[in-house]
């Protein structure tokens, strides 16, 4: 599981809807820690990995996000 996203998502105000991250990202500890907090994930699986539900639409828009 990524170490620092943890306590990063836990300092939120609140819930987010949708959790996005790139690949980096990518473990079943980390998505699942996401869906314990009510959230969705949004993170591609690693090439070598069997696909996961990460809708196109939410990630291909990220950079919105990271841009502000």
């Amino acid at each position: 599981m990524q170490v620092q996203a943890v306590p990063l998502l836990e300092s939120l105000p609140g819930v987010p809807t949708w959790v996005v991250a790139d690949r980096g990202y990518t473990s079943h500890a980390f998505r699942e820690h996401v869906w314990s907090i009510g959230a969705r994930s949004a993170i591609p699986p690693q090439r070598h990995e069997a696909p996961v539900a990460c809708p196109d639409w939410i990630y291909n828009n990220r950079n919105v996000v990271e841009m502000v």
